[in-house]
């Protein structure tokens, strides 16, 4: 079998890193990686383990691509009575750039007519489209003139682990946040603090990592288990060899705090979902008046950008205080910590006052971002 893993763009680096741990070899794509004859273990594992990827997409046909027609003739090479059981819902996910197909949607329409057409000959009965919730997820992927059909064995996005029950306004995504702590080296051993924690993603994620749990612990569907190869057996075997690997995650290593009372409400309905609640403390305050019990080595934090929150004046006092909060709040001993702050804005990168050593572009819904990452060493009182 022949896998293409998606991920955000940019993101592809770290998420070949991440698989090449897992013991899977890749090669660079577009907003993803591909994985050659690989086994159906391995679309177990990168389902339930990457924390990175957003869907692991299972390659069906590739074909020529120049028009209409020639879509279609290929997509009835595929025996979709074996993708496609009687009584199933379909979706479509497509990204087309053709001259002689009009938009992607429309290349969606004439892959669902082939799929359709040969169902109602072979089994008197066509499948219905379910967008919302479909029991079989397909992609289309067409570039120029090579087209490539596949069946989604992730379903929903990976990026959705089951535990938001509650939301903010402009809320990170679960794969980015976990991507940020990648990049922050995050392992589990540091003492970590999110002063602008929102709605708790990167609180969870880090819980996620420390203790071992895989970003896939709370899914009970998956798109794989409508796949003709799919083995319960297996995949059961698989998820118990994986969750054998957790461990109890200690008190006092992380924890956060939001100034607004609304968003310390969903981290806190959020950590209760993921099971983290007893371990990781949140509490309402102002980063200026946030004095933690245990000074943190790490500091990882997405603050409003003005974009599409508050204006940037209202928010230049905010990133000075996190400035401030690293500078004086942070465990600089025995060796210098970490902070880590992802904007939006370049104005507000400079109001937090200090030296800036990395500089990691991140897109973030839309945005291009940066992730500023900061040496933080021992400093006396201004």
């Amino acid at each position: 079998m022949d896998l293409f893993v998606t991920c955000a763009k940019g993101l592809e680096p770290l998420l070949a890193e991440e698989l090449e741990s897992l013991g899977y070899s890749s090669s660079p794509g577009f907003r993803g990686v591909n994985l050659k004859d690989v086994s159906m273990d391995a679309i177990y594992r990168i389902n339930y383990q990457s924390r990175i990827a957003t869907r692991v997409l299972l390659h069906l046909h590739h074909f020529q691509c120049y028009d209409s027609k020639s879509l279609y003739n290929a997509a009835l090479k595929i025996d979709w009575q074996s993708y496609v059981p009687m009584g199933k819902t379909i979706a479509i996910d497509s990204n087309v750039s053709h001259p002689k197909l009009r938009n992607s949607l429309f290349a969606a329409q004439v892959l669902k007519d082939a799929i359709c057409d040969q169902l109602k000959e072979k089994m008197g009965e066509r499948p219905n489209v379910n967008i919302k919730n479909p029991d079989i997820q397909l992609n289309l992927y067409i570039y120029e003139n090579r087209g490539v059909i596949s069946f989604d064995t992730s379903g929903d996005s990976l990026g959705k682990r089951g535990y938001r029950h509650e939301s903010v306004e402009a809320p990170m995504q679960e794969n980015l946040a976990a991507a940020l702590l990648t990049i922050a080296r995050y392992r589990g051993t540091d003492i970590l603090c999110d002063p602008c924690c929102g709605s708790g993603t990167l609180l969870i994620e880090a819980a996620l990592i420390a203790s071992k749990t895989a970003p896939g612990y709370l899914r009970t569907k998956w798109g794989f288990q409508s796949l003709p190869e799919y083995d319960e057996a297996k995949w059961l075997d698989v998820k118990n060899q994986i969750d054998a690997m957790r461990v109890d995650l200690p008190k006092n290593c992380i924890f956060g705090s939001d100034i607004n009372k609304q968003a310390v409400h969903a981290a806190t309905v959020n950590l209760r979902s993921s099971g983290f609640h007893r371990s990781i403390d949140i509490i309402q305050s102002d980063v200026s008046e946030l004095n933690p019990k245990v000074p943190p080595t790490l500091v990882i934090t997405n603050p409003p950008y003005g974009v599409r929150l508050e204006g940037i004046d209202h928010l230049c006092h905010l990133y000075r205080e996190i400035g401030h909060f690293m500078k004086r709040k942070m465990a600089t001993e025995p060796k210098p910590t970490k902070g880590f702050v992802l904007t939006g804005s370049p104005l507000l990168a400079k109001e937090v006052g200090l030296h800036v050593s990395k500089r990691h572009i991140i897109f973030n819904g839309g945005i291009e971002a940066r992730l500023l990452e900061f040496d933080i060493y021992k400093c006396s009182e201004d």
